[in-house]
């Protein structure tokens, strides 16, 4: 977008410096500007430095686009950071809801059943029981902060 502006512009540029703009009264003495003066009239020819005004609008509107984007990538960046954050606060969440339902189970004293590699239902012994409760309470320290 910015770079057909600029081309428009530039284009524009030789039009503009090649204008010629005359100033001068007219019969009730208002002042009239012109490109032809009329014949027999004192008329003052005008310098109206387009070339110049033209590289300085060119320039600043240069300077504008530059801000509008780098604002804009900043904007992008700043999104893409809180929804980062997001997604970690959600998998946070979930896992320690999880972590929490683990050792609840853990430690509520009811039988827990495992099924093995051959599809074989298996209790969890004391021992096992213990270590998980264990894990699960590190899951929850660690998720549920």
């Amino acid at each position: 977008m910015s770079h057909r502006l600029t081309a428009i512009i530039l284009l524009c540029l030789p039009l503009a410096a090649a204008a010629e703009v005359y100033q001068y009264r007219d019969a009730q003495g208002r002042t009239v500007y012109s490109d032809t003066p009329p014949p027999g009239v004192n008329a003052t020819k005008k310098d109206l430095n387009v070339t110049r005004q033209s590289e300085e609008a060119t320039r600043a509107l240069d300077e504008k686009m530059q801000g509008f984007e780098k604002r804009r990538e900043e904007a992008a960046s700043n999104e893409a950071k809180q929804a980062k954050e997001k997604a970690e606060r959600a998998l946070a969440s979930e896992n320690c809801t999880k972590a929490r339902n683990k050792l609840a189970a853990l430690q509520s004293g009811q039988r827990i059943v495992r099924y093995n590699a051959a599809g074989e239902r298996e209790f969890v012994d004391d021992a096992s029981r213990a270590t998980e409760t264990e894990q699960a309470q590190a899951s929850v320290a660690e998720w549920c902060k």
